[in-house]
This record gives C-alpha cells, structure tokens and sequence, in this order.
C-alpha cells in the first residue's frame, strides 16, 4: 500500500502511539514483550528507526534539497552540533549527576545507562524530529525557514509530552510529561539551529541518562546488547533510506518488431 506524501509523518506517529499503548495496556502487549528483543527491535527499529528514514527517504527522493533541513544530510556541520551537544548536556547533566558519579561505581553506572538508553533515544528523535519533521514540511507546502523551527519545536515537543501518557505508571503523569516536554525544548531546538539527527540523539540520551540515574532507575538491557541494536538502527536506516531514496527505474521499451 502507497501511503501518500502528505500523510506518511502523520500515519508513522499514531503507529507509535498506537504499538507503545498495546504494549504497555494490554495482554497482547504484555505477552510479546516477553518475547526477548521483541519490543526493541520491532518498536524501537522497526516503527522507531525504519519507518522514519523510508518516509525521510520519500521526500528526499522528490526534493533532494529537503536532506539539509530534515537532518539527513551528514556533513562538517554535524561535527559541530555533536560538540554543541556534549557541552549542552555536560552543563545540564553536570550538577543533577554529580552525586551519582561521587558514589563508588557511579561513573559506570551513568555508563551503562547512557548504552542502555542509547536505542530508545535514537527511536525518539527519529519519531518526534523526523516523522514529525516530514509532517510539518508537507503541511507548509515545503517551507525550511525559522517559521518551520519554530513549529518543529513546539508540536514535536508536546507530541513527545503526550506520548509518555502511553506508557505505564509512574511515567503516564501530568507532573512526568510536563517534565519530559521541557526537556524535548532542549533537544527539537538544538535540532531547529544545527539541522542534526545525530546531535539530536546524543542530548536526548544524556538527559535520559540523567533522568534513570538521578530516580535510581535500572534497566535489564545488557550494555553491550544496547550498543548493538544501536548499531542495527544505524544499518537499517542507512539501507532502508538508500532503498527508498532511489528514482523508480522505468520500464525498458519492447524492442520493435522486425
């Protein structure tokens, strides 16, 4: 089935919402997710990672200067995004880490959960930046200017507040959603200035890793498992955007009849 264009950020969002409510609130749900690597692989990678990049992929392939504005266009400027993310979050994460990095152990622990996390992070700036940003850019007809970052910023902010009420309790909280929406202004703004997936991914996950640690919060996702998927997310949306970015090749002539 050919979703079209316009309705392919807008189909990939309510299936997120949709997959991470039945997971979380529903038999069904609870029954494959104890299928081991059931739920990362098929929400984070699958809905998470894949969906996005052959929707990013679509527009790309119908307007190829939209890579730059829809982050998918890797260059020098994602060099200095990502150091603009490691010095955002250091200043944000220093002080609320502290405490935690001071105890014996600490500093592997904020290790383990920064890989632990890594996946889940890649999952929702693909979501609420990317998907997001392919629905906003068929909405205003193509438009890449601030008036488009600014837009980015707020709707993919209070998507990514309203998609933790999917999730079980104590997440599902207006007090948690709020908390999680301010943090997203962080992240969707860095992103509207540098235009970068990557450095988006890595503020989001050191705020991730700040908010498990500072709540004392584990994970049973082996770190070295989590840096593997993390690396089955980077494939699969390289082959799955190279695939879906090609032209359709057209039908070869018959030869003509002698």
């Amino acid at each position: 089935m050919n979703i079209p264009l316009r309705l392919n950020g807008p189909a990939i969002l309510a299936l997120a919402f949709a997959a991470n409510a039945i997971h979380n609130h529903t038999a069904l749900g609870g029954a494959l997710g104890h299928i081991p690597g059931f739920y990362p692989v098929v929400f984070f990678i699958g809905i998470g990672v894949v969906l996005p990049a052959l929707a990013l992929a679509r527009i790309v392939r119908h307007e190829p200067s939209a890579a730059r504005p829809l982050g998918v266009a890797l260059g020098w400027r994602d060099a200095l995004a990502v150091l603009a993310a490691v010095a955002i979050g250091a200043a944000l994460a220093a002080r609320p880490l502290g405490p935690t990095i001071a105890e014996p152990g600490g500093v592997q622990r904020v290790a383990t959960l920064f890989a632990q996390l890594l996946i889940a992070s890649t999952a929702e700036v693909m979501l609420f930046l990317g998907a997001t940003g392919v629905a906003l850019r068929t909405l205003t007809g193509g438009r890449h200017d601030w008036r488009f970052g600014l837009l980015l910023v707020v709707a993919s902010s209070l998507l990514f507040g309203l998609f933790h009420f999917t999730y079980p309790a104590p997440w599902n909280t207006l007090a948690n959603a709020t908390t999680v929406t301010v943090v997203w202004l962080a992240v969707s703004t860095l992103f509207a200035v540098t235009r970068s997936l990557v450095a988006a991914v890595l503020l989001d996950n050191i705020m991730a890793t700040v908010g498990f640690a500072t709540r004392d919060l584990t994970l049973p996702l082996p770190p070295a498992i989590g840096l593997l998927l993390v690396a089955l997310a980077v494939a699969a949306f390289a082959a799955a955007f190279a695939w879906a970015r090609r032209a359709p090749t057209a039908a070869s002539p018959s030869p003509a009849p002698r």
